[in-house]
């Protein structure tokens, strides 16, 4: 199934890593080709900054990280914005508790 540019987008699993019945496909505005969401892309709908996932250090030292493992890691998050606006509600909740 193609996702829908004008659509909220789906959940993400830790399954974008790789290819699967899950994973998000998208229509590219410019050549019109079906492919693969990108790294920046699913970073965006995650609610991250671009290029969050780009770098990591190995041994102390700043790498590449693999597009695979930056997919699964977007998918593996909770979405930054949503849990932004849950915090004061639940902090609310969390007070009355007491």
């Amino acid at each position: 199934m193609i996702d829908e540019y004008d659509k909220p987008a789906r959940t993400m699993l830790t399954s974008e890593g790789s290819f699967s019945r899950t994973t998000h496909i998208v229509r590219d505005k410019q050549t019109g080709e079906i492919r693969l969401l990108t790294p920046v892309e699913m970073e965006r709908i995650q609610g991250f900054p671009s290029n969050w996932t780009k770098e990591c250090l190995v041994d102390g030292k700043k790498v590449e990280m693999p597009v695979n493992k930056r997919k699964f890691m977007m998918g593996n998050a909770l979405v930054v914005n949503l849990i932004s606006q849950m915090e004061p509600v639940l902090s609310e909740i969390v007070e009355k508790e007491d």
